[in-house]
């Protein structure tokens, strides 16, 4: 992936404008959601669409491979709920 480091500054308000080059090569047009990515030292910008994407299996097998077992982890975490 090709990086391009080009210097903003931030508004009164907390703006940034995004550079056009940029804009145009990621296909940023008016009105498109954004989401920032905050790390400990940096921000990552990317169309909410692709972030979400991004996501997409993250958690496959975190509760279980078949429904039997996601159902008897959810019963679990249920009954905790009740003590």
């Amino acid at each position: 992936m090709a990086s391009e480091y080009q210097p903003v500054r931030v508004s009164t308000k907390g703006q940034v404008v995004i550079p056009l080059a940029i804009r145009r090569r990621l296909g940023i047009k008016p009105g498109d959601r954004l989401v920032i990515v905050g790390g400990e030292n940096e921000a990552i910008l990317m169309k909410a669409k692709r972030y979400a994407e991004s996501l997409r299996g993250m958690g496959g097998g975190m509760y279980g491979t078949s429904r039997e077992s996601i159902d008897a982890y959810v019963r679990g975490e249920r009954q905790t709920w009740r003590r």
